[in-house]
């Protein structure tokens, strides 16, 4: 029986001190990050524990990499990781805009209750705060043209030539076709299309890379698979329907509802090199779409789906589908098929007919949006350069372009270059929120090497919208939507909620406790 000496110790730290170090975490992680932030944001190189080091201006990549062995400290800057990989995730891009307005607020939280606000007061403060903010935002966003939406990649990515092949593709695969990124043999970057089926779902094992098969099978799950024993009479059924030999592992893509020890039991088969496969959970769809979504799937891989009523000991050929590639990450999932089978094309006309008779918009749009991925706008940006780390570099910015645009797109834009934070700093708000807002706008020109308060306070007189251009250097005023700098209003927004509700649960700590080290022997 284990005894309380046994138990790794803990200490326990009281509420100021413990502050203290979370909003020390937080300037840390500020530091390594902020520097990335912006058109004049610098590279950071990072050591990794194998291979080559990793040179990157990604926000979230950088704030993954922060960590330190101060227990105390670290717990606040992976509270500020964690609100840039919400914004990541949802955005695609703002990270670094997280982080750096997640500090500002934490320093200004942190001096107000130093001055003897009550802690949860401060977070009262900067909740609703956050609410006038987002209320805001949604009278200032404005639906792009397609050359704004040019303007938004261009911003991103930092290149005029790259932002038009971003803008391209969006416009031509939609804002739920599928835009996905290699690394090519090249010393440039090229684009083109191909005909495949993208899944707003990705490989549920990974948390971070790629994943891809070639020649696969697919099993298409319509129905809920949560049984170890289950999945091992499948496997058992389809290694004898497409005539498996020993020893080769089957390639496989599971895509549907796949829990528990079913999925548990994939991945142990996948870990003992019995099968190479890729699980991909059901995109998120509701009730009856999420079904239909799923026989679209089964019907582009030429197979039927295995739903409620099929017996899993009949299961055989025709319930394997096959794929001639699959790329696959932790978020998103494409299918490539060598071409539209009867079963894809029967499929495509089925949902023609129900489009022409739809009459509720919302339902509408999901019956284009189905089309769209059946009929395959696929459009792959192949990154070239003369070193893998230049590759890796341009991947990470062609990555956060496209995402910054198919937020643009589906959400609206607001003026850039750090403006609309300005804006926002005006309204009816607390001090420490107004000037954590500036603050964040004041980085952008610190990184620009321009006079950040003479400047601020040039910019806060100047008409609503306008700003600086910092690309170029002589520090004059410019109306930002006029100039092309724009932000995905999508991404202002996840910056506030995400920096916010960091800032708000640090600031509440009443203390924290951590492990003890041990002495060294």
């Amino acid at each position: 029986m284990a005894t309380a000496e046994s138990k790794d110790a803990k200490v326990f730290i009281e509420a100021e001190e413990a502050r203290a170090f979370l909003v020390e975490g937080a300037r840390r992680i500020f530091q390594t990050v902020s520097v990335t932030y912006g058109p004049r944001g610098r590279n950071m190189p990072i050591e990794k524990s194998y291979g080559k080091f990793m040179l990157t201006r990604d926000g979230v990549t950088v704030a993954r990499e922060t960590y330190f062995d101060e227990r105390a400290v670290n717990i606040g800057t992976q509270a500020l990781y964690e609100a840039s990989e919400v914004t990541n995730r949802i955005a695609g891009d703002g990270t670094s805009a997280t982080v750096i307005l997640g500090y500002h607020l934490m320093k200004r939280g942190q001096q107000a209750i130093a001055s003897g606000v009550h802690e949860m007061e401060v977070k009262e403060m900067l909740l609703a705060d956050r609410e006038i903010l987002l209320a805001k935002l949604e009278t200032m966003a404005k639906k792009p043209t397609n050359k704004q939406l040019q303007e938004v990649a261009t911003v991103s990515s930092g290149e005029a030539t790259l932002g038009q092949l971003i803008s391209e593709a969006l416009i031509h695969v939609g804002p739920d076709g599928g835009i996905i990124t290699e690394r090519a043999y090249t010393t440039d970057i090229e684009r083109v299309y191909e005909e495949g089926y993208y899944l707003q779902s990705g490989f549920m094992a990974l948390q971070e890379g790629k994943k891809e098969l070639a020649d696969a099978h697919v099993l298409v799950i319509s129905r809920t698979l949560n049984g170890g024993t289950e999945v091992l009479e499948i496997l058992n059924h389809v290694a004898e329907a497409v005539g498996a030999k020993p020893g080769q592992p089957m390639r496989l893509v599971f895509i549907g509802n796949i829990e528990g020890d079913a999925y548990n039991t994939i991945v142990a088969n996948i870990q003992a090199h019995n099968i190479d496969a890729i699980v991909i959970k059901t995109p998120p769809q509701f009730g009856e779409m999420g079904k239909e979504l799923l026989e679209d799937v089964a019907a582009y891989c030429r197979c039927e789906p295995i739903s409620d009523t099929t017996a899993l000991d009949i299961i055989d050929g025709k319930y394997v589908g096959k794929i001639h590639r699959i790329k696959a990450n932790k978020s998103e999932s494409t299918l490539f098929a060598d071409s539209l089978g009867k079963m894809a094309e029967l499929r495509i006309d089925y949902i023609k007919s129900q489009l022409k008779e739809e009459i509720t918009p919302a339902i509408a749009e999901k019956l284009r949006d189905r089309l769209s991925k059946l009929e395959g706008k696929i459009a792959i940006f192949k990154i070239g350069g003369a070193t893998d780390t230049t590759k890796e570099e341009r991947e990470f910015r062609v990555e956060d372009a496209i995402n910054a645009t198919r937020a643009a797109y589906t959400d609206g834009v607001v003026p850039g270059g750090g403006v609309t934070f300005l804006e926002l700093s005006t309204l009816p708000i607390s001090d420490m929120y107004g000037k954590a807002l500036q603050d964040t706008f004041k980085q952008l020109l610190i990184n620009a090497n321009l006079p950040a308060e003479l400047k601020l306070h040039e910019a806060m007189g100047a008409n609503a919208g306008m700003g600086y251009n910092l690309k170029e250097r002589d520090g004059k005023l410019v109306d930002m939507v006029k100039a092309g700098i724009l932000d995905p209003k999508m991404v202002i927004e996840q910056v506030v909620i995400n920096a916010t509700q960091a800032a708000a649960d640090i600031l509440t700590a009443g203390g924290s406790i951590v492990f003890k080290d041990k002495d060294a022997k």
